[in-house]
């Protein structure tokens, strides 16, 4: 069975077809786990105005996305877990193609798979160059070859569950758990579309009043192998305009590190390699 995880916060415009996408796959194991997240509007009308014994509805007070989707994993009953945010939808025969690569990969931790992006009436694939087993995710990751996330990966329940989403992020805590995972984790690689991530609605990523919600707030470089450091370096350098002060105030060494930067600029003459 797979479990998807959806977790809702005032997603009344796009709950239902993000549902309607899950419940019109060709394939039939599945149950949909959603967490409201304490909405204030009519999400949750939505959701209960859709008969399917598939859907399970869970309430809690609003603690975040990582909250929710912890609430989620742990209510969850699949073998299988998929991720999907609320105003996302999956591909169509997305489920039935996860399961045969999940068939293909016996030992896999985490399938990660392509997946459309829409904005405005426009839809284009995501960067996705690899297939098969991937032998170092890290370095994956930081060259984007890979970069599992709601929609366009499965996860394997008893790993995710190791895994837990930190409950004081708001933002990029999906960031924060992939860098604790890929260096646990056996991870494959396919190319088939899965997910259509909608641009048109999307408003996490926008940056936090408090950085203390925002993954930036708690960056390390004294744990993990290169790869790891150079992952956390990049988010640094990707995101530190939004917190100028805090992050002056937390990283003041990192506004120095030369020799990172000649590290990355070598790094970017072997991105296709």
């Amino acid at each position: 069975m797979i479990s998807i995880v959806i977790p809702l916060y005032n997603k009344e415009l796009t709950i239902e077809n993000s549902l309607k996408s899950v419940l019109s796959q060709n394939y039939d194991n599945f149950e949909v786990v959603v967490v409201n997240d304490g909405s204030t509007d009519n999400s949750v009308e939505k959701v209960k105005g859709i008969c399917d014994s598939r859907i399970r509805l869970i309430e809690q007070e609003n603690g975040g996305p990582s909250k929710a989707r912890n609430t989620g994993v742990m209510n969850s009953k699949g073998q299988w877990i998929v991720f999907l945010d609320a105003d996302d939808g999956l591909t169509e025969g997305a489920l039935k193609m996860m399961m045969v690569e999940v068939q293909k990969y016996p030992d896999a931790d985490i399938i990660d798979f392509n997946g459309y992006i829409r904005f405005g009436e426009k839809m284009s694939l995501r960067y996705h160059p690899l297939v098969g087993k991937v032998s170092n995710p890290l370095r994956a990751f930081y060259y984007r070859k890979i970069t599992p996330g709601c929609g366009h990966s499965i996860f394997l329940a008893s790993f995710a569950r190791k895994f837990p989403y930190d409950e004081r992020l708001r933002r990029f805590e999906d960031c924060d758990i992939l860098l604790r995972m890929l260096p646990n984790a056996k991870v494959y690689s396919s190319q088939y579309a899965t997910e259509i991530h909608d641009m048109n609605y999307a408003e996490a990523s926008n940056a936090r009043k408090d950085i203390k919600e925002d993954f930036i707030g708690y960056l390390d470089m004294s744990k993990g192998g290169f790869w790891y450091k150079m992952c956390v370096y990049r988010t640094f350098l990707e995101e530190r305009e939004h917190y100028s002060e805090e992050c002056h105030r937390l990283y003041p060494s990192w506004y120095k590190r030369y020799d990172l930067l000649i590290i990355m600029k070598i790094l970017a003459l072997f991105c296709h390699h």
